[in-house]
């Protein structure tokens, strides 16, 4: 499973240096995220810890801006995850903050925004076509869902694209090898595979190689995040003591 692809994938099209700075630093992603837009004073791997409400809150708007998503629905996510009411004026504040540290990403989103409703179309890195017709509608609400669907196109199926160019690469190299593993499944940012114990811990290494291979949208220095969970069926849970080295 790629670990925040949309974000990574948004970072690297929008060129924004603070953001792809964030990916290179490692740790707790949301943490480092939260401690920037609120200036908070300990280190990101804390944040979690000393300031649960402002890490949802950074969390919440990293993937709404994705989806269009505003005070009001920033506002309704926080106090649903962190269980603390969170105003609209807080999450239009939040907003405003985390913008403010990542200029590019929204002056981005902003040209995105503008092509679509001219051209009613947008283009993906790999080259897919989203055709968004629905923009020119003179219902509001619909012609705001199309633009925001364009934009989520945008990170979703580049995100999706890296997946599968890495099941693919995955899957030659299963035939060339004659390995017993078998990739059944892609869904979204992930690969469903069933594989021999004997052959888990050389599956993992190879997929981790080429779903991380520069294919164009990449942070250098980061690659993008890739995580396994591996267990002996969809139902009994995972061998995280078993195979620690790999999660």
């Amino acid at each position: 499973d790629l670990t925040t692809a949309e974000v990574y994938v948004a970072a690297v099209l929008a060129q924004d240096i603070n953001l792809m700075n964030v990916f290179r630093a490692g740790g707790d992603f949301h943490g480092a995220i939260a401690r920037l837009v609120f200036g908070l004073e300990c280190e990101p791997d804390d944040v979690s810890k000393f300031y649960p409400t402002q890490r949802q809150a950074a969390k919440a708007v990293t993937f709404g801006i994705m989806y269009g998503a505003g005070a009001h629905k920033i506002s309704d996510q926080v106090t649903k995850d962190s269980g603390s009411y969170f105003s609209i004026q807080e999450a239009q504040e939040v907003i405003n903050d985390y913008f403010y540290q990542f200029k590019d990403l929204k002056k981005w989103l902003e040209l995105c925004r503008e092509f679509i409703e001219a051209n009613a179309f947008i283009y993906s890195t790999f080259g897919r076509k989203r055709r968004l017709e629905n923009v020119k509608s003179s219902d509001k609400g619909i012609a705001s869902h199309e633009v925001r669907s364009g934009i989520n196109f945008l990170v979703q199926s580049v995100a999706s694209d890296i997946n599968l160019s890495g099941a693919i690469d995955m899957q030659n190299y299963i035939k060339r090898h004659d390995l017993k593993s078998r990739i059944f499944a892609l869904v979204h940012d992930s690969v469903l595979a069933e594989v021999p114990e004997h052959e888990v811990d050389h599956y993992c290494k190879k997929l981790k190689e080429f779903m991380q291979l520069d294919r164009g949208v990449y942070i250098s220095g980061s690659p993008i995040g890739c995580e396994f969970d591996i267990s002996e069926d969809y139902s009994n849970g995972k061998f995280e003591k078993k195979y620690s080295q790999l999660l």
